[in-house]
């Protein structure tokens, strides 16, 4: 039947087709005519795929929790990963876009201003009062409301259709409202110490906070957005859970993906590194595989830009387990050097190398974070909340020069 069926498009050209069973599953094909590059790392253009390695990639792509819930409520939607895809598949991460068998791509480029009285509406629903085509503009994976824009000179464009936006705008967080600030602060302490990160800035409207980040994967032309390829770490590995549970999906795994297809290896295995121990000082709990990405661009494969760094210990009554456990200790009060030996032994490197690593980060964290803080209330008045993080960084320094 032909609502069972999608279309996956790159630009004007078909990659392939998806589908759904009886049950619900859904398969994937790679059209006999594509062979620009395989979608994904786990979907290689000459083996049979998996239907469930296929089914897990194309639901990545998803919103997940309660951001999920509310959109398919909004769209009168079936709560399936199918359904979803064929609503709002249009724009996706990455390079993709994912149409109704009936429907073909439309690359002419069509924009609508967002004034300030739409956005505070934006603002006050978290991106849930426009909605264009009947459609909303929510295409990305993630936990967090959020909708992507295109920026101008003169403000903030919602794209109309499926004309390829360039920046992403997430809200505040219900009962968390501080989620916004700490975004901002702990990515820009992440790029003082040595990170690459997202470009990402705080704003203010109304007393409401929110972020409005730039997207890694689109190149920003005079008249032209051309949308580059991207898999998060969920869908090269062929994994459905982000978070470690046991021993899979485990940093190891990260860390053996980037050796083996990284095009330069040692620069993204450094930078993961840092990423791993940068979350354990600020803590960052939360730092999951879907928060790391492969960005395929000019023939290269590179670590994408680190995005979702959030303080989230600095948050009360949130769940402080480790996403990526390190070594074999999952509760970040417990760490100790020891576990960084186990970590290294795991990713079968020096232990030396760690601990130089973690020490150079508790140096540049001591210069670096009291003028981000100072930077950050010069130009948005006093941000008591940041406290809180300093805390978590001070309480998580201490112990491991311990």
């Amino acid at each position: 039947m032909i609502e069972d069926e999608l279309n996956v498009w790159h630009d004007d050209q078909i990659v392939g087709y998806l589908w759904r069973n009886e049950a619900g599953v859904m398969s994937f094909q790679y059209d006999d005519n594509w062979n620009l590059f395989p979608l994904s790392i786990s979907l290689p253009l000459d083996k049979k795929i998996e239907q469930s390695v296929g089914h897990r990639f194309f639901a990545n792509l998803l919103p997940e929790g309660s951001a999920r819930e509310r959109l398919c409520r909004r769209l009168r939607c079936p709560d399936t990963d199918f359904d979803l895809l064929r609503e709002i598949g249009a724009e996706c991460a990455g390079a993709i876009s994912i149409l109704p068998v009936e429907q073909s791509p439309d690359l002419q480029y069509a924009y609508q201003k967002i004034d300030e009285a739409d956005l505070v509406k934006l603002i006050e629903t978290r991106g849930a009062s426009i909605i264009l085509e009947n459609k909303p503009r929510l295409s990305l994976a993630g936990a967090q409301d959020k909708m992507t824009v295109h920026v101008k000179k003169d403000g903030l464009y919602l794209p109309v259709g499926q004309t390829p936006s360039t920046h992403i705008l997430k809200f505040e967080v219900t009962d968390f409202k501080n989620v916004p600030l700490y975004e901002v602060f702990t990515t820009t302490l992440a790029q003082a110490v040595g990170l690459k990160t997202i470009d990402i800035e705080l704003r203010f409207l109304d007393s409401k906070s929110y972020t409005l980040s730039k997207r890694y994967d689109r190149l920003i032309g005079e008249d032209k957005v051309t949308r580059i390829h991207q898999e998060d770490f969920c869908q090269a590995l062929g994994y459905k859970e982000k978070y470690q549970r046991g021993n899979e999906p485990n940093f190891t795994q990260c860390y053996q993906l980037i050796i083996e297809y990284s095009s330069n290896p040692l620069e993204d295995v450094e930078q993961l590194l840092k990423w791993q121990l940068f979350n354990v000082i600020v803590g960052n709990s939360d730092a999951h595989i879907k928060n790391l990405s492969f960005l395929y661009d000019k023939n290269q494969t590179r670590l994408a830009p680190f995005y979702d760094l959030v303080s989230t210990r600095a948050i009360e009554h949130l769940d402080s387990t480790l996403a990526l456990y390190v070594g074999n200790q999952k509760n970040p009060d417990l760490i100790t050097r020891t576990n960084l030996t186990e970590m290294a032994n795991q990713c079968r490197i020096r232990p030396k190398r760690l601990i130089d690593i973690l020490d150079q980060l508790i140096t540049a964290f001591e210069k670096h974070y009291q003028l981000i803080q100072a930077t950050i209330e010069n130009q948005y008045g006093q941000q008591p909340a940041l406290q809180r993080v300093g805390r978590v960084i001070e309480k998580q320094t201490k112990l491991l020069l311990d």
